[in-house]
């Protein structure tokens, strides 16, 4: 059976989102509608570069809200914590355990 040109747009959509995966969270954030002018318009390294902004605000933002947090506990006389990742930091120490301290040259 031959493929219809419906089946042919999805596989050319389905191709696409796959290869420009960052493409389709650009257009929803300014409402740019799949192979408009606008869209066409569009470049992937821009809007690469868009992306990793907004990940590093809020990479940014997050590290000053936990500084305010843990400052606030500090205030609260918070100064020991509990353990919250109890199995990455056994992992840790088990990699630092490991370390022969012989081989470091002074």
């Amino acid at each position: 059976m031959t493929p219809t040109n419906v089946e042919h747009l999805k596989s050319y959509a389905v191709r696409w989102n796959n290869l420009y995966p960052l493409d389709r969270w650009y257009r929803r954030k300014y409402n740019i509608g799949f192979g408009t002018a606008a869209h066409r318009e569009l470049c992937q390294i821009n809007i690469l570069l868009e992306y990793m902004e907004e990940v590093l605000f809020r990479e940014s933002e997050a590290l000053h809200l936990n500084g305010i947090e843990n400052e606030k506990e500090l205030k609260d006389g918070i100064w020991i914590k509990e353990r919250i990742n109890t199995a990455e930091e056994d992992e840790l120490f088990v990699g630092l355990s490991n370390i022969d301290l012989t081989t470091i040259q002074y």
